[in-house]
């Protein structure tokens, strides 16, 4: 699809979008009395929002202010933001996950003058609120009633759409000036403290555009969304990519109802994590043992790959019994936000799904680079996207002989800097290019590949360079390891020495399953895992050679996209 010049802001999706598509099913949404899905139109949610920006312009005051949410991906969570930052103020989203000192310090630094959120997290903001300005307005998602303590949103909702109704137009004649800062994200913070991301309408306009470009037409598909909302990957490429071409998006229960829903909505594709992907190719892998059908599966996917080069795609039909397990209409699965396996990547271009990866930063709304439908090289993160401009910085690298150096981009969805932190943005923002911190190369046919996070890099004492990430994807191929973060440490004894270290989490259900008669002992478990990274140090370089092996009891430390907060975990 070309660019939609006429769409230059969030807010032509409710004036153009939703007036467009507006008998049309926008949402799914489970409720917890009738037990199902109940759908809402595209005409019901501009109402809904127009109403709750009039009302919180109009008796809340709120114009201009920095406005947060939080809660469990929902409609209502939606409508908070595009109601704030289509006409009141800044919208600032906060993960759901943080704890409570933690949503505190984030509303004192973003200075919010209100915060929206659902009634799980009733307690943590009646909790925190004295410690806040005593005039913080706090509105309940699912409050019936409001009292003096917090609003009902959907009293708020109701009162703003009768103002509508009686001729205030206030709020849907604000006009939206695109390069200002309308949303503050702040950073999952893997390798640092979080940091407040600025974000204008024009940043995310240009990568809901990008979208347009990587894949066709979606306004007659489904998506079931499964990450977190507060997260730009999720927000931008699910919910304003796909309300803005008229699709629909059923919003699933939780992590544990994946499966569930899935069966329930029969989505047409997935937003995805390598995480999510991962567990869902070892389902599958799962489910070809348990009947027997390993080497059938791998002959007729030999067959049926061989068959797709030449066009003549039997993969569906072969496979229909996996793709029944996952609906039956799953044609596409996007990933992004961490590295994913190229095996994995395989297997499920194998089973008849198409895979698309991308590669992007909050900092840049988030889409930098990613595969087309046409032009698709696994392991890769495809081309720039729209109007980007992507260039490796090679100023760094020691080796004249390589082409491996820091990703910098420049476009328009290049954020506006951290928000009250100068210092940090003069670090990353240089001449018009943003510098990621990520570490890639281009290959011979100028897709990018990501080899690491540069401050994820373990430097030898010889200045040889090795990224955490290649021996990751290695070490996560165990049957036994669930998880794994590498990392080096100077040697207690030779403080010449630099030891290359694996931390793992084990496999439990695979334990279980293979050793169901006997558990083995934990000295036998970490032999067996040794063993497999002997293996592992055959194939590499020697410089690369994992030294020493930790296996954790617990979880790693993890963001809501699942990436391990490296930084956490080095502290300990």
């Amino acid at each position: 699809m070309e660019k939609e010049k006429i769409m230059d802001s969030l807010k032509d999706i409710l004036n153009i979008k939703c007036n467009m598509y507006k008998n049309k099913v926008a949402f799914l949404e489970k409720d917890d009395k009738l037990k199902k899905f109940v759908p809402m139109t595209y005409g019901e949610l501009k109402d809904n929002i127009n109403g709750l920006g009039t009302i919180m312009i109009e008796k809340l005051n709120l114009s201009g202010e920095k406005i947060a949410v939080i809660g469990e991906n929902s409609i209502k969570w939606y409508q908070t933001y595009m109601a704030v930052s289509c006409g009141v103020g800044i919208i600032v989203p906060l993960d759901k996950e943080l704890p409570e000192n933690e949503i505190l310090n984030l509303l004192k630094r973003a200075e919010c003058k209100a915060i929206v959120y659902s009634s799980r997290k009733k307690d943590i903001v009646e909790n925190i609120k004295e410690n806040l300005s005593d005039d913080l307005i706090c509105i309940e998602m699912e409050k019936e009633k409001s009292d003096n303590i917090s609003y009902s949103y959907d009293e708020l909702v109701k009162e703003g759409k009768n103002l509508v109704d009686t001729g205030n137009d206030r709020y849907i004649n604000v006009k939206i000036n695109s390069d200002e800062f309308n949303i503050l994200l702040f950073t999952s913070g893997t390798t640092a403290a979080a940091k407040g991301v600025m974000l204008s309408h024009k940043n995310i306009c240009t990568d809901i555009f990008a979208c347009y470009n990587i894949v066709p037409m979606f306004g007659k598909y489904t998506t079931l969304s499964i990450l977190p909302m507060h997260h730009t990957y999720e927000m931008t490429l699910n919910y304003l990519f796909m309300t803005s071409v008229g699709g629909t998006i059923a919003i699933c229960e939780g992590l544990k109802y994946i499966a569930k829903n899935i069966q329930e909505i029969r989505p047409d594709f997935l937003v995805a994590v390598p995480a999510l992907i991962d567990n869902l190719v070892k389902k599958i892998d799962k489910k070809v043992k348990e009947e027997g059908k390993e080497k059938l599966v791998k002959t007729v996917g030999n067959i049926a790959g061989g068959l797709n080069k030449i066009g003549i795609d039997i993969r569906k039909s072969v496979f229909k019994e996996i793709h029944k397990s996952l609906g039956g209409n799953l044609k596409y699965i996007f990933c992004g936000a961490a590295p994913l396996d190229k095996e994995l990547a395989k297997k499920l271009e194998k089973f008849g799904f198409t895979l698309l990866q991308g590669y992007g930063l909050t900092e840049c709304a988030p889409l930098i680079a990613g595969n087309t439908l046409k032009d698709r090289e696994l392991g890769t993160v495809g081309k720039a996207v729209c109007v980007d401009e992507i260039r490796i910085d090679l100023s760094e690298n020691d080796d004249e002989n390589s082409n491996i150096g820091e990703i910098i981009v420049k476009g328009d969805n290049v954020f506006l800097g951290y928000y009250n932190d100068e210092k940090e943005t003069k670090k990353v923002l240089k001449k018009g290019w943003f510098y990621t911190g990520d570490i890639g190369y281009f290959d011979l046919k100028g897709n990018l590949v990501i080899t690491g996070r540069s401050k994820n890099v373990i430097v030898t004492l010889n200045g040889k360079k090795i990224f955490p990430e290649e021996l990751e994807n290695l070490l996560n191929r165990i049957d036994l390891v669930s998880e794994s973060m590498v990392y080096g440490e100077v040697s207690k004894t030779n403080k010449n020495e630099l030891i290359v270290t694996a931390r793992v989490t084990l496999d439990e259900e695979y334990i279980d399953d293979k050793y169901a008669s006997k558990r083995p002992s934990d000295d036998e478990l970490y032999q067996m895992v040794w063993e497999e990274i002997k293996k592992i140090n055959r194939s590499v370089v020697a410089y690369k050679a994992i030294k020493k092996l930790e296996i954790k009891k617990e979880q790693f430390v993890k963001t809501t996209t699942m990436k391990i907060k490296r930084y956490e975990e080095l502290k300990k």
